[in-house]
């Protein structure tokens, strides 16, 4: 692996994010590259056969997809899965629930509230999609019991996927209800980490330091 990996990403993408985050948990340094360079953006569209992000791009091997980029990470650097297959096989869920009901539900209403003017959103639309996110909350909560992380008493893949999309949440106006004690609290606990804020969009630390 080398020592600094390359990477292509968007600010607010929870795929992006994830994989930031996962990272940055490691310590290992990540070169962001900027599609608006010319050189960058004719790199992406050679590397990337679907037109997303993230790429992430150590030395000559390129991965265009987040899970498989966790689990290569997870695979060559500090652990971010547990030992026990069961353990490890329950992470994964939670990543398969961190982008179906509960990253369907926020993507309802970010896509609806970003870069639109108020008087232009579809209120009803938005009123779906938190309600979709409210009902993906109280399993989560019983997940989590009084663990610190999802992953035990350190932060771990399952972390990373589920964190962005709370955060993204709350950037666009619907933070974690106060009902959710242990949701709350292992939020703020990980938005208290400056390993976590540093790989977090520059809106998003600015509202946390607000």
């Amino acid at each position: 692996m080398s020592e600094t990996l390359r990477m292509i990403d968007k600010p607010e993408c929870p795929f992006c994010w994830r994989v930031r985050m996962a990272a940055a948990l490691q310590g290992r340094k990540v070169a962001h590259l900027n599609r608006e360079d010319p050189v960058v953006l004719a790199e992406w569209e050679r590397l990337s056969p679907n037109r997303t992000v993230p790429v992430l791009i150590d030395g000559d091997f390129v991965l265009t997809e987040s899970m498989p980029m966790l689990e290569y990470l997870a695979e060559t650097g500090t652990a971010l899965l547990p030992d026990a297959p069961r353990a490890r096989a329950e992470a994964r869920n939670l990543v398969y629930y961190a982008d179906n009901p509960l990253g369907k539900a926020t993507k309802t209403f970010v896509f609806e509230k970003r870069d639109k003017p108020e008087s232009e959103w579809d209120q009803a639309l938005i009123d779906a999609g938190v309600a979709a996110y409210h009902a993906a909350l109280p399993a989560l909560e019983q997940r989590l019991g009084a663990q610190e992380y999802f992953s035990g008493k350190a932060p771990g893949l399952a972390d990373c996927a589920l964190w962005p999309r709370f955060a993204l949440a709350e950037l666009y106006g619907e933070p974690i209800p106060r009902e959710y004690k242990q949701l709350r609290a292992w939020y703020v606990r990980l938005a208290s980490r400056n390993d976590v804020l540093s790989a977090a969009p520059e809106k998003f630390r600015a509202l946390y330091a607000a």
